[in-house]
């Protein structure tokens, strides 16, 4: 039986030397498709890039595929399909933050890995197994899900006939919901240790606080923005950010025209004030001294605090703590503090860009009217009573001889 071609993949060519032990050429990353080798033009420490060169030779290989219209599932390779989404999407997938392309990329790589020389009918519940075997439940269900994108993508452009069958992708459940969230104690340390917190990479005063840190913190707890948003934000207008309007106290955290996810929306929000207050303050900056254009900046540049945050909660919790604690749990805590202070289920919806439905499910225990008729009922004694307002009468259990001594009906069916 012959062996299955790999699918284009990067392999490192060693430094090479002359005799005289002189280098002629460094380490770089090749493409190897096959018998054919195509140089990246990267170093042995530029992996990232390669893997993006990668991916723009994968769609200019497949950028000729053309589909045939209404193909049946048994006969259209997958692999095909998931080229023909990374043609239609290759714009898209350019414009990505660094770390989610590489995210993308290698979560497409490991579908076509498996999936690539499959066919669509082969999609099914043993297949699927296979797939799982070995993996984290997010992930395997996120690139399942995705793999599901992918062949829908294709039925809906006329690329393949499923002939109405249903393809058994056996995906996990959904992972329960975390609701960790921070104590108001937690975050003023958290604040209070970033703005004193020393940087070591500069002796200079003005760098000396790590307060970008402090100010990504306030702002998450503050508004529940997903970290991203935070540290893209800008205190002036500026294409492709989100952007602060100091003036309304208006946090728009979506930047003008970008289009996002029916799960990831990014709706304005009012800033609270004590907030906005701050952020007046960042953007003015103190006497003599140059106000911050960036929600979080460092040195005058956009920055993200996620190595700072990990380091910042290292020094203050223990072992336990921190491995249940993250930037994102600012969000949960945001959501846990408002449905603790009694605010309407609906209006912590809107004010997270989220669904009711959601708020509900994970935060709902956490507000103080939680199941409170059910309380209430048994509280006040309504649980179990007729009408009249007494418990039924067990026909079965004989009247009390002297009901005025007690025991009558009108003490409920508990035993003498």
């Amino acid at each position: 039986m012959s062996r299955r071609k790999k699918e284009p993949h990067l392999i490192l060519r060693r430094t090479r030397y002359d005799g005289t032990g002189r280098v002629t050429h460094w380490a770089t990353w090749i493409i190897k498709d096959g018998a054919q080798q195509t140089p990246t033009g990267c170093g042995r420490y530029d992996f990232a890039a390669a893997e993006l060169r990668l991916h723009e030779y994968n769609v200019e290989k497949h950028a000729a595929v053309q589909l045939g219209d209404g193909r049946p599932a048994g006969k259209v390779v997958i692999g095909d399909l998931i080229a023909f989404y990374l043609g239609r999407n290759a714009t898209a997938i350019e414009k990505m933050r660094p770390d989610r392309r590489r995210a993308r990329l290698q979560e497409l790589r490991r579908l076509n890995q498996f999936w690539g020389g499959r066919y669509v009918s082969e999609i099914n519940e043993e297949t699927s197994l296979e797939y799982q075997k070995g993996r984290t439940v997010a992930t395997v269900r996120n690139e399942l899900m995705a793999l599901r994108a992918i062949v829908n993508l294709g039925e809906l452009k006329g690329k393949l006939d499923k002939g109405g069958r249903r393809l058994d992708y056996m995906i996990p459940r959904k992972p329960k919901a975390r609701v960790t969230f921070y104590s108001r104690l937690e975050i003023a340390r958290l604040v209070r240790t970033a703005y004193r917190a020393g940087n070591s990479s500069s002796r200079s005063k003005d760098h000396r606080k790590t307060v970008h840190i402090a100010r990504f913190i306030l702002v998450g707890v503050y508004t529940g923005t997903r970290s991203d948003r935070i540290e893209r934000a800008s205190f002036v207008r500026e294409e492709g950010r989100p952007w602060i309007d100091l003036d309304h106290g208006i946090f728009y955290r979506r930047a003008e025209g970008e289009m996002t996810p029916g799960n990831k929306r990014a709706d304005p929000v009012r800033i609270p004030l004590p907030l906005l207050r701050h952020m007046e303050r960042w953007h003015r900056g103190r006497p003599g001294e140059k106000g911050a254009k960036y929600l979080v900046e460092y040195r005058g540049r956009p920055v993200s605090p996620k190595r700072g945050f990990y380091t910042l909660k290292s020094k203050i919790f223990d072992e336990t703590r921190r491995a249940e604690v993250n930037r994102h749990v600012l969000r949960h805590t945001c959501a846990t503090w408002l449905m603790q202070a009694g605010v309407r289920i609906s209006l912590v919806a809107n004010y997270l860009s989220t669904t009711e439905k959601i708020i509900e499910e994970v935060y709902g225990h956490h507000h103080p009217d939680f199941q409170s008729e059910a309380d209430h009922a048994f509280s006040r004694g309504k649980a179990g009573r007729t009408g009249s307002g007494r418990f039924p009468r067990d026909p079965k259990r004989p009247k009390h001889p002297n009901p005025g001594a007690g025991g009558g009906e009108e003490d409920g069916p508990w035993p003498d």
